[in-house]
């Protein structure tokens, strides 16, 4: 379940499915992180979803960007609460396969 946290946040996290996955937003920016843990160290790690900032002119507006889940549970959608721009995000396991697509 996604936790309730102040719209202050510069940065969030996002439960996925899997139990050892999270999404990690710059609410500001919209970078994203997909965040693993676990018990062994070579399992543990994070890897950029999206590394662009999303926001126009660069706004640096705190709580801008919020994901929203999706029957699928490698997909949420991005959402530029400004403005009502929309992006598909996809995590993964397999670099190929993640995404951040605009919504037109």
């Amino acid at each position: 379940s996604f936790a309730e946290e102040s719209s202050t946040s510069n940065f969030k996290l996002y439960s996925t499915a899997n139990m050892y996955n999270f999404i990690e937003l710059d609410t500001r920016s919209g970078k994203m992180w997909q965040v693993q843990f676990s018990n062994k160290d070579e399992s543990r790690f994070t890897t950029i979803l999206n590394s662009v900032n999303l926001s126009p002119d660069n706004d640096s507006t705190t709580g801008r960007f919020a994901l929203h889940p999706t029957q699928n549970m490698y997909t949420f959608i991005l959402l530029d609460q400004i403005n009502g721009k929309t992006w598909q995000i996809q995590w993964s396991f397999d670099a190929d396969k993640r995404l951040v697509l605009p919504i037109i």
